[in-house]
């Protein structure tokens, strides 16, 4: 048994060394090729615009980031021209994500050539966000249910001020006696009411459709070109096809010999 596996091993090794004969035969071939290919893909990439990142998430207001994806649709090259009519030409690509741990928040992020764009980008996408439909009808029934609400506590707090007034008038005069009326808790209430009106109207001025959760995020190095990247596939693809390319002019000459 070992003396019939020994003419195998020793033809596989023969195999491998014929196989590296070739390899050092068109070394020449195979370094020049992965030379020109590195090298070549190293200026191109070094010559291609440096792309650069934002990013932002934003929280809806009435919909859930999946609904609202839908809506939207499929983000395309002229879809793009449509939601920013002034400064879709300053970006590379625009992307709306939903987050995996939230359903009421999405990812914005804009590629640009200049990081100075990308907060008005930004601001003119969260704009047209703004003005669809859904969003835009929310955002009114929020406003008139706070301006009810407003009005609603100005009436009482106008009829608790002449109560107030017609009360002190009639203790001065004499003609009302206090029994079971106190004035501090008139007043306590009087505060609290115009407290109250104070965060209605601070609501109202900061009623929005979409939300930034926070300022956004632009990333300092750009993301594109991958230049490291994009070397070593050069590289490696190179000295693949370097091998292949050996091998067939190996193939090609034994044949001509014949």
């Amino acid at each position: 048994m070992s003396q019939q596996e020994r003419p195998e091993t020793y033809e596989d090794e023969i195999n491998l060394y014929d196989y590296w004969k070739v390899i050092v035969k068109r070394k020449s071939l195979i370094i020049g090729l992965f030379l020109v290919v590195t090298v070549a893909s190293s200026i191109i990439s070094l010559l291609m615009p440096k792309i650069y990142r934002g990013e932002v998430v934003l929280k809806l207001p009435a919909i859930t980031s999946k609904e609202l994806l839908s809506v939207i649709g499929k983000i395309d090259a002229e879809k793009v021209k449509n939601i920013l009519p002034t400064t879709h030409h300053l970006i590379a690509d625009v992307k709306l994500n939903a987050l995996k741990d939230s359903a009421d928040k999405l990812q914005l992020i804009i590629e640009t050539k200049n990081t100075d764009v990308i907060p008005s980008v930004i601001a003119e996408f969260v704009t047209y966000l703004d003005n669809i439909p859904i969003i835009k009808q929310f955002v009114e029934k929020e406003r008139q249910r706070l301006l009810m609400q407003s009005e609603e506590i100005n009436k009482v707090i106008k009829g608790s001020d002449e109560l107030t007034r017609t009360y002190k008038k009639l203790l001065e005069s004499g003609r009302l006696i206090l029994v079971g009326f106190n004035p501090i808790e008139l007043e306590k209430m009087l505060s609290d009411l115009k407290i109250e009106r104070l965060t209605i109207e601070q609501a109202l001025n900061r009623l929005k459709g979409i939300e930034m959760i926070d300022k956004p995020y632009i990333l300092k190095n750009p993301v594109k070109p991958r230049i490291k990247m994009n070397i070593a596939l050069a590289g490696i693809t190179s000295l693949f096809a370097g091998i292949f390319l050996a091998f067939l002019m190996e193939y090609v000459e034994k044949m001509r010999e014949r």
